[in-house]
């Protein structure tokens, strides 16, 4: 999944006024078109209600009105449901200011037509502008009559999750690496812990690769005490799993394939807590778990957990 800023921005930020754009550049729309046709787009609701509905695209308006509606739109009340709505799908988050905002964490590139005007207005791009930026580089820079397509991607990438008919087997794949690992399903009655990845911003299990020297459920209790400082028991083995069609692309450019073993587990001491790999830990019901987005090896795991009964078979 690759997300995309799109917008126009002028030389001074802005890239709004009045709920509209403070210019007319002949073409400058034929881009945006071009680079949206077919992908879903994510917004608010007063950039969707300053277009209406265009076609060709999937519109996801993300709002805080739990009340509002509009046809042939879907709606969500939070930047998980956006993403979970989304799936696995490369898409475009069109605007506004707050919503670029809230989405700056997970981006992994812009695609920003620099309008060389200085106009007055109400809404300017966050972080603009990044010449000097840590977090962003200039990629690319396409000259128009009267706008410059540049496009920025992040320095350090987020990593990504591709999906495909057994692309770890594929040609294509390249140096993909087998990764052996263990996870738990670390459950509390009717509630599982899930913690969001740092390195691209969705949920899992918590769990890792097994080292030298450790059986299974050794790797998952010690996964589970540096992800999110818990002491845990293993009590079940909750399912063996192999995904060859999801390979994990890590930032430095790895590729891996997971295959392991979850176990179902119970809290021993402590609270559930954040690490240098985790930047949330929560308790999650069925019906929680079930609208969040969550990476696609686990998620039959998260199924699972919460489908079957829970067994009494522990294996190393």
């Amino acid at each position: 999944m690759t997300i995309s800023f799109i917008a126009a921005v002028a030389r001074n930020g802005v890239v709004g006024r009045d709920g509209s754009m403070p210019w007319r550049v002949p073409g400058e729309q034929r881009g945006f078109k071009a680079a949206t046709m077919g992908h879903p787009m994510v917004m608010g609701r007063r950039t969707f209600e300053s277009h209406g509905l265009l076609p060709g695209r999937r519109h996801i308006v993300l709002t805080r009105d739990p009340d509002w509606t509009a046809e042939g739109v879907e709606v969500a009340h939070s930047v998980d449901e956006a993403l979970f709505l989304v799936g696995d799908e490369d898409f475009f988050v069109t605007g506004g200011a707050q919503i670029w905002a809230l989405f700056a964490a997970y981006a992994d590139r812009m695609l920003l037509s620099e309008i060389p005007l200085e106009p007055e207005g109400d809404t300017v791009f966050p972080g603009w502008p990044f010449t000097d930026s840590p977090v962003w580089r200039e990629a690319s820079r396409e000259p128009h009559d009267g706008w410059t397509v540049v496009t920025y991607e992040r320095r350090k990438p987020r990593a990504q999750v591709e999906v495909g008919p057994r692309i770890a087997a594929s040609a294509e794949a390249g140096a993909t690496q087998i990764k052996a690992g263990a996870t738990c399903a670390i459950g509390d009655g009717d509630r599982l812990l899930l913690t969001r990845r740092e390195d691209n911003g969705l949920w899992c299990l918590p769990g890792g690769g097994a080292e030298i020297g450790e059986t299974w459920s050794e790797t998952a209790v010690r996964e589970a005490r540096e992800e999110t400082g818990l002491r845990v028991a293993v009590d079940s083995v909750l399912a063996a799993y192999s995904r060859p069609d999801v390979v994990i692309v890590y930032p430095d450019g790895r590729r891996r394939t997971i295959f392991g073993v979850c176990f179902r587990a119970h809290v021993v001491d402590g609270s559930a807590g954040t690490s240098n790999e985790v930047t949330e830990s929560r308790w999650f019901t069925a019906a929680e778990a079930a609208r969040l987005p969550i990476i696609p090896a686990h998620r039959p795991l998260v199924r699972a957990f919460f489908e079957s009964e829970p067994g009494t078979t522990i294996f190393d």
